[in-house]
């Protein structure tokens, strides 16, 4: 049985898959602002309890918004600089990325951080009990999580960024004929999702190993930059 902070990220998933959803049949980007509202709502929620454990939830939340903060910037040289994405309207988008866009990446972010540290709890529970050499498993529990929380975040992406890309932005704007493209999401941006999460022990580390313990809002600064430059790297690699 799944935890009240459990149920309450996969509704604030249901609920931003939806909002996408809507957003790509009306095209307007104020839609986004109700799904951050919710998410901020539910997780307030679940920090206030105190009938259980919502450390991963405070964490994962601290963790989205280091990480986008550091992301931001590079999203910005994309944007306004590269070319490589354009924004629809929204205030302030002549300065920045759209607020609404920018938060929602918090949401994102911080779903993506809370399911890997629950799938380490669940896959040492499940895995760990009566393990000889305790240090190797918990580094491999943590890497497996990793993949997982990995592969869901660079399909997630291509998901939003596919709904998105109907009237929320567009890629390649610039019209670079070399990069390749899934669902008219350029390839490099799921690989960077996929790489960046299955650095998470990295970023976080690994209790009892080599790979000291982090907080979640350092392990966040490592994250944003770590996939802001993994981006700008591919991107120079199809573009040049």
């Amino acid at each position: 049985m799944g935890t009240k902070t459990d149920k309450s990220v996969f509704a604030v998933t249901g609920t931003t898959l939806l909002t996408f959803l809507i957003a790509s049949r009306i095209g307007t980007i104020w839609i986004l602002y109700p799904n951050v509202l919710i998410a901020v709502s539910l997780f307030v929620y679940c920090v206030r309890q105190t009938d259980e454990d919502v450390s991963r939830l405070s964490s994962s939340s601290i963790f989205g918004l280091a990480t986008v903060l550091m992301y931001a910037p590079m999203d910005w040289l994309f944007s306004r600089k590269a070319r490589l994405i354009v924004y629809r309207s929204d205030f302030l988008v002549n300065i920045t990325t759209p607020i609404a866009i920018i938060l929602n990446w918090v949401v994102f972010v911080t779903l993506a951080a809370y399911c890997y540290q629950r799938l380490v709890v669940i896959l040492q529970t499940r895995f760990l009990s009566g393990s000889e050499n305790p240090k190797v498993g918990l580094i491999g529990t943590a890497m497996l999580a990793a993949g997982v929380t990995g592969i869901g975040a660079a399909v997630a992406s291509i998901v939003i960024y596919a709904l998105g890309g109907l009237h929320l932005w567009e890629w390649n704007a610039i019209q670079v004929d070399r990069i390749p493209q899934i669902a008219s999401v350029p390839v490099f941006v799921p690989i960077a999702f996929l790489i960046t999460f299955f650095l998470c022990p990295y970023f976080f580390g690994v209790a009892n190993s080599f790979l000291r313990e982090q907080h979640a809002g350092v392990a966040g600064i490592r994250c944003g930059i770590f996939m802001g430059a993994l981006q700008f790297l591919s991107f120079l690699l199809f573009y040049i």
